[in-house]
């Protein structure tokens, strides 16, 4: 099979939670039980501190996505969990077709052909629909959207003049459409996804400009001091290695990358663009650029897609998506981002992280820049100086890559050392805790993470301070930049060394790479693989030894990671007859009412082909929100202070343990989501982790 770096042009990243819905307290807007209202649709927070301008023009015309779930949650996660695990002899590394995800894991066709026929029913144009069945693209006026969902669209002049639209409540549809979808995105257009890079320096733009010229022998020797391709591998250490992106897949001017490549002495770039939704607006796009030629850097060899969809909220997913079903590349990088606060609405950042999921499943991995407003995202958007992460890099299923500043000898160019990368407010490595996702099985075993419930960022990191930033050639002129938009597709271009090597050696490509990146990290040799960073600070994370809220895991050394991720990866070895125990946690329905009583019920059972070997144990974990009442289970010794659960007899293959019931007592504030989990550990099986979110009412 081919395997391709791709670079993804992107123009943005979402945010979404999920989304869930409840009935309208008002009865009179729709028919009596026959249509609820979608929760989390109102941008609040945009609108709060903007200028009403009025009612939206009616004629306006508006897309809108709606977005359908995967089906079969959980087996989905405790696959991924298996295809990343060596020690799982069935299922390692047999990565899925697209074809194969969709018949396990897509909405039935019959769902996907409903919403198309209400669609249709509201005289919504379909302007495009996808092959796993999660968007279905429309259009229509304003003034038709306004009927269909019930809803008002006003429209509003930001803090920084910036005009848009949002409803003023949440969109109503019938109960047969809101069992088979999370949401609806694109009713407002308020989020605007940002590059995450800055120009420190530029020369004259001229023909002068264009001419290539000799690179200094001293580092960084690129123009305008910037690092060039050979101080980049020269640091990294990756100067030695033969691998260089051969047959991998990865607006922009060509004559900017061919002058690029001139320059440094590198083959002409080999790109292909693909356009999504029409594209972005005309312009020529200095983060596309960036990107193209960092990845030429790394893997000068290899193929580069580009993918170019619009900055609107369905522009992010259906370019996400795009690549995800197109399977080509195994290796992709966005340098697009916005903070978890500014999402679109929750449905968006759930039906992204289906999208990673996807990705992950086809054994794609996804490379996402962290922010440059150090531990505060928010920063540029409204000068908000709150914690706050970016995402797609704080989404479980993508490599969130931080800044360092990197210090070399001026004389040979070799690695001296790396810092934090901190210029101050907006100007420095993203880095924190999400507040939306839990933290992912393999960071639950770093003793270094700030947060022991919640997903860390980032996971590894590069190089991104513009005062040692690297010479990129845009719109006929030489600059030098940075921000982690540089360090994201420089982990990509590695990647594809790395997949490059594992393909000629007959083994499969690395595929989502947190779950091998933390192996090496929390082992013996971490400090041979990573660049450790353990000084400074992103403004309030710290770099310490090992795993940091502030780097991740550093920076990599180049030759060293690379040997150890093609000779810790080997072709999956004989299937043994090994038990593998499965996670499945459910909530009763029509009880998660705001100081009212929930039920949970988290049933364990055999799935691999031997019997269990000693005791296991559950550990749940609930949320603020969510306080333990009674814990019970036929068999299980239970402990309600630390809400374990323990189970001394085997069972054998194909088996189950009764059932566990949690009952807990939902406060009077809870969140409207919540999200709870429960991980499985112990005999003789690797472990599992289920987590299920709860709409509270």
């Amino acid at each position: 099979m081919k395997d391709y770096s791709k670079v993804f042009y992107r123009l943005f990243i979402l945010l979404v939670l999920s989304i869930h819905m409840h009935i309208s307290a008002n009865s009179s807007e729709t028919t009596v039980m026959s249509y609820v209202r979608l929760s989390d649709h109102v941008p609040h927070k945009a609108t709060a501190d903007a200028a009403l301008l009025g009612r939206l023009e009616t004629s306006t015309e508006i897309p809108v996505t709606f977005v359908l779930p995967l089906r079969n949650q959980n087996a989905l996660e405790t696959l991924l969990q298996r295809l990343y695990d060596p020690a799982d002899q069935e299922y390692y590394g047999k990565y899925l077709t697209p074809e194969e995800f969709n018949e396990q894991f897509a909405p039935t066709q019959a769902d996907y052909d409903k919403v198309i026929a209400y669609a249709k029913s509201l005289n919504l144009e379909i302007v495009g629909t996808h092959s796993n069945r999660t968007l279905l693209n429309v259009s229509a006026p304003s003034t038709l959207l306004e009927k269909a969902f019930n809803v008002q669209i006003d429209q509003y002049q930001s803090l920084h003049g910036r005009t848009f639209y949002a409803p003023t409540n949440d969109p109503a549809v019938p109960n047969s459409i809101a069992t088979i979808i999370s949401g609806i995105v694109g009713l407002d257009n308020h989020a605007v996804w940002r590059p995450h890079h800055y120009l420190k320096e530029v020369t004259t733009k001229s023909t002068e400009s264009e001419k290539v010229t000799t690179p200094s022998l001293l580092a960084p020797s690129g123009p305008n001091g910037g690092l060039s391709p050979r101080d980049i591998t020269t640091a990294y250490n990756l100067s030695g290695v033969s691998a260089n992106g051969t047959g991998q897949l990865s607006g922009y001017q060509l004559s900017d990358i061919n002058t690029y490549s001139q320059q440094f002495g590198l083959p002409q770039a080999v790109l292909t663009d693909i356009i999504v939704d029409g594209g972005p607006a005309a312009g020529i796009d200095a983060e596309v650029t960036l990107d193209i030629e960092l990845v030429h850097a790394l893997a000068p060899q290899a193929q580069i897609y580009v993918y170019k969809g619009p900055n609107s909220s369905q522009g992010v997913l259906d370019t996400y998506n795009r690549i995800a079903t197109d399977n080509i590349a195994k290796q992709v990088s966005t340098s697009w981002g916005l903070g978890e606060d500014f999402k679109a609405n929750t449905t968006q950042l759930q039906a992204e992280n289906a999208i990673f999921q996807q990705m992950a499943a086809h054994g794609q991995t996804m490379y996402a820049a962290s922010g440059d407003d150090g531990a505060f995202d928010d920063y540029r958007v409204n000068g908000s100086q709150s914690i706050a992460v970016d995402d797609p890099a704080s989404q479980p299923y993508v490599v969130g890559v931080g800044g360092t500043k990197l210090t070399v000898d001026s004389q040979s160019g070799a690695y001296i050392t790396e810092s934090v990368w901190n210029g101050g407010l907006g100007a420095a490595g993203g880095g924190g805790v999400s507040k939306v996702w839990p933290i992912p099985v393999w960071q639950q075993n770093v003793s270094t993470t700030y947060s022991k419930t919640n997903r860390n960022v980032p996971d590894v990191s590069l190089n991104s301070d513009g005062a040692t930033g690297y010479a990129i050639f845009h719109n006929g002129q030489w600059g030098v930049y940075g921000g982690t938009s540089c360090a994201a597709p420089l982990w990509a271009g590695f990647t594809a060394r790395v997949n490059q090597t594992l393909v000629a050696n007959n083994k499969q490509p690395l595929g989502f790479a947190n779950p091998a990146l933390y192996t090496i990290g929390t082992g013996p040799n971490h400090a041979l693989n990573f660049h450790d960073i353990n000084t400074g600070d992103n403004l309030f994370y710290h770099a310490g030894t090992g795993y940091d809220n502030a780097t991740g895991w550093g920076s990599f050394n180049g030759a060293n990671l690379l040997a150890t991720l093609t000779n810790s990866l080997p072709t999956p070895p004989p299937a043994q007859n090994l038990p593998h125990i499965n996670i499945v946690m459910n909530h009763a329905q029509n009880q998660f009412f705001k100081g009212s009583i929930g039920t949970y019920f988290i049933d364990i059972n055999n799935d691999g082909k031997a019997p269990t070997a000693g005791p296991i144990t559950v550990r749940i974990n609930l949320p603020q929100g969510l306080r333990y009442r009674f814990l019970r289970g036929l068999g299980w010794t239970v402990n309600g202070s630390t809400l374990t659960c323990t189970q001394n007899f085997p069972i054998k293959a194909g088996f189950a343990y009764p059932t566990i019931i949690l009952y807990v007592d939902v406060a009077t504030n809870a969140l409207s989501l919540l999200t709870t989990t429960a991980t499985v550990s112990g005999g003789g099986s690797v472990s599992s982790t289920v987590s299920n979110q709860t709409a509270i009412r």
